[in-house]
């Protein structure tokens, strides 16, 4: 059953946090107005941050609640042909909205899926390909009827429904979980609205990993395989918390994955019922195999799009509008590169961005992409404040990108760890 398009616009529900904006350009090749709906704070955010206009912007208070924003979209006068989500925060509204208003990426994505926050993905996971590793887990403050036996320490506790490492919490002893539920409950969903349930989770050691593809009849299609570099964070004014934060990645073709991480792709996709459309999946390399960490609907974040193209030579956004607004098979790859390797690293101090050409060792090229100078938060008033506090908190303090290619994949590696540690002593 394919739904027929009878729109002329693509909305993008959300927006993204690198300001790449990869779908903008998507719709612009399709002379498609391109509709950008978010909340009058982060759209002024935006505005100053310098961030590409959309065709249209709508601003809603709650872009959240699907009916907020069906409403605007009618009062504006948009008729979706493609509805996509920009940013995790949003995605489950997104889908949501595309059901009811009968606009693409429904019903190939499947007619009835639904985005599966943390604790929905891994119980459904258990069901479907309960052979798969997940971290033992527990829902907190209600019944799972699932993993019930101490989890023990260290341990994980985050939102179920957060995004961007936010409120995501490594506890190492027993008495300071009070602390990290108590820190978790002050904190504020993007958009200043309330998380929907807090999980704890064992921690689990391991090298880390990311897959980013597409999904296509059900089947995945993994463009990338990224390998992880993250920082454990002191959180301040909350002694004996830390916090988690991707810094980094090296990426590889998706040709280039193991057959233990393509079958947990496609069990993931079959526990959710997710047919078509872009996803991301981080997982932990066990000694005993592959571990899941979470799943996401959309296109990740962290300019991994433009880190993926560059690796790969795959445009990830505009296979996802091929599929969806365009009916194509995505058909065959670009065939790994095995000549080079490339990485990249978020830098947040200048010292980062000058110390990377000085310790590539030769035959590694190094590229560092500044981006421009962060406005003064003085430039919003304190309600903006208060609604864009997590993004402030998770998505500011960058002073650039620093890629990292090399014949060699541990040139790459030995570089991006060295900014990294660098990062720490800042």
């Amino acid at each position: 059953m394919e739904a027929a398009v009878t729109g002329s616009d693509f909305v993008q529900l959300g927006a993204t946090r690198d300001g790449l904006d990869p779908y903008l350009d998507c719709a612009r090749r399709r002379s498609l107005r391109a509709v950008l709906v978010e909340t009058p704070a982060y759209l002024r955010w935006r505005k100053l941050l310098g961030r590409r206009p959309f065709d249209l912007e709508i601003g809603v208070e709650e872009p959240q609640d699907p009916e907020q924003v069906r409403e605007a979209l009618a009062a504006a006068q948009v008729r979706p042909a493609l509805l996509l989500s920009g940013f995790e925060r949003y995605v489950y509204t997104a889908f949501s909205l595309a059901r009811s208003l009968r606009a693409l990426p429904w019903p190939s994505v499947g007619e009835d899926f639904r985005p599966l926050d943390k604790q929905e993905l891994r119980s459904a996971v258990h069901r479907v390909a309960g052979h798969l590793a997940q971290p033992r887990h527990l829902l907190l403050g209600a019944e799972t009827g699932g993993e019930t036996e101490e989890i023990g320490y260290p341990q994980v506790i985050k939102p179920v429904d957060g995004g961007g490492g936010l409120g995501v919490l490594l506890v190492r002893s027993a008495d300071r979980r009070p602390a990290a539920l108590e820190y978790i409950e002050s904190l504020a969903n993007y958009g200043g609205g309330e998380f929907t349930g807090v999980v704890t989770e064992e921690f689990v050691e391991g090298p880390e990993v990311s897959l980013q593809g597409v999904a296509h009849s059900g089947k995945p299609i993994l463009l990338s395989v990224c390998e992880k570099l993250t920082a454990v964070e002191d959180i301040p004014d909350a002694s004996g918390l830390a916090g988690f934060r991707e810094v980094g990645h090296i990426a590889r073709h998706g040709n280039t994955v193991s057959p233990e991480l393509l079958e947990l792709a496609q069990s993931c996709l079959e526990a959710t019922g997710y047919r078509e459309g872009p996803f991301h999946i981080d997982a932990i390399l066990g000694p005993d195999g592959p571990v899941l960490v979470e799943m996401g609907f959309r296109l990740s974040g962290g300019s991994l799009v433009a880190l993926i193209k560059q690796a790969t030579g795959a445009d990830w956004a505009e296979l996802v509008f091929r599929i969806h607004l365009d009916g194509e098979d995505p058909g065959q790859l670009v065939e790994p590169d095995g000549t080079k390797s490339i990485g990249q690293i978020r830098a947040v101090s200048e010292d980062q961005l000058t110390a990377a050409a000085e310790i590539a060792p030769a035959g590694c090229s190094v590229q560092v992409l500044p981006v421009g100078p962060t406005p003064s938060f003085a430039e919003l008033t304190a309600d903006e404040l208060t609604i864009l506090a997590s993004d402030i908190t998770r998505h500011s303090g960058s002073v650039g990108r620093v890629l990292v290619t090399s014949a060699q994949d541990g040139d790459v590696r030995s570089v991006l760890s060295s900014l990294a540690e660098n990062r720490r002593r800042d």
